[in-house]
């Protein structure tokens, strides 16, 4: 008697997914419908390029995502708007922020290769996003409020995109938590200090 070999489903994929299980090819999934493949697609990278949060300081917190991207429908896709849900309900990020300002020196090597990436203009300036063509990069922030004491290992937050047709991915983040105190004070970048105060006073000179 043969035995018969399941298939793992696209909609089971999807949900291991969402739940923080990266999958490096959900493409090639079974029972995946017409209708699914043409939507878009969003996964976070794993590996050394880890998705972080960095305690930057008292007052300074960096985030940084490791994302891909991609679409099946035959013209393209454009994203329309994405949103962050952070770990911490008082964190409110500010994402204009380029990677060589949040990640420490010593650590670049392992991010080199997402450093160019033209995943920030599809986001924010709606660039169309080709078939066959996925997007891999990072997304960086930093947040005026600081890492929570006792705050170790992974945390989760939620990345939802959405796309000019209307469709959602809502992605769970998995990201470790590096403290100040962990990668030697003098490895953060002075960059983004000075960057993030300039911001704030903007902010609240626009707010008078």
């Amino acid at each position: 008697m043969k035995s018969r070999i399941f298939a793992a489903s696209y909609e089971r994929g999807i949900e291991l997914i969402a739940a923080g299980c990266p999958l490096d090819y959900p493409d090639g999934l079974a029972r995946r419908s017409a209708a699914q493949r043409k939507t878009f697609r969003a996964q976070q990278l794993a590996g050394y390029a880890e998705s972080r949060i960095y305690a930057l300081g008292p007052l300074q917190t960096g985030y940084l995502i490791c994302l891909r991207i991609g679409t099946d429908r035959p013209g393209g896709t454009v994203i329309s708007e994405w949103s962050f849900v952070p770990p911490w309900q008082n964190h409110i990020v500010i994402w204009d922020y380029e990677p060589l300002d949040i990640i420490p020196d010593g650590q670049r090597e392992a991010y080199r290769s997402l450093l160019e990436s033209r995943l920030t203009r599809v986001l924010n300036e709606r660039r169309l996003l080709r078939r066959g063509y996925p997007v891999e990069g990072l997304l960086c922030g930093c947040s005026a409020q600081p890492v929570p004491e006792l705050s170790d290992g992974f945390v989760y937050a939620q990345l939802t995109l959405v796309d000019d047709r209307g469709n959602t991915v809502a992605l769970r983040i998995a990201m470790r938590v590096i403290p100040r105190a962990g990668t030697g004070s003098n490895e953060f970048p002075t960059r983004v200090g000075r960057r993030f105060h300039r911001k704030r006073e903007l902010a609240c000179d626009a707010g008078r």
